[in-house]
């Protein structure tokens, strides 16, 4: 049951922790924005230290899979605050799977005030890319990036501050 005082606790990431990729690409995962709904459903985390911009996706246990994510800047995929079922980026389609509208909570640092509520969107391609589309107070974020299986990553736990 999760409690009041660690909304992570459902996910295996937590804020300190270091997410490795198979490729060599390192996470240190420093604030992170818990998405709910009767209970958290998502969490974004950010890692401002990894030499460029990177987010984590992060799903409640028993998901064993991360999405490995990047901000996409300056592009335009839709008109309007409501993400639309099918969006192209840089020439490849990606189908929507889900779209939920969430309660924020912005714990560690590094991540970004989005308000109180959004509404997120995930796409997938036919492949790992995946899109992730938030709407905040009329304003649209999106993140790029691969899905992450099991045995694509390992997660080095950093040290518990309680």
């Amino acid at each position: 049951m999760q409690t009041a005082s660690d909304p992570l606790e459902l996910f295996a990431c937590r804020i300190g922790d270091v997410v490795l990729r198979s490729q060599g690409d390192e996470a240190w995962l420093a604030g992170a924005l818990v998405l709910s709904e009767d209970a958290p459903v998502l969490a974004l985390f950010f890692a401002p230290d990894a030499g460029h911009d990177t987010s984590i996706l992060a799903r409640p246990k028993p998901s064993n899979e991360l999405t490995w994510l990047a901000p996409v800047s300056g592009v335009t995929l839709f008109a309007g605050a409501e993400p639309p079922n099918v969006l192209e980026h840089d020439g490849m389609r990606f189908e929507r799977e889900r779209r939920l509208p969430l309660r924020v909570k912005r714990i560690g640092s590094g991540a970004p005030d989005y308000g109180e509520t959004v509404v997120t969107a995930e796409y997938r391609s036919a492949g790992f890319e995946r899109l992730l589309v938030v709407v905040a107070s009329a304003k649209v974020h999106i993140f790029r990036g691969v899905l992450l299986e099991e045995g694509m990553f390992d997660i080095l736990p950093g040290s518990k501050t309680d």
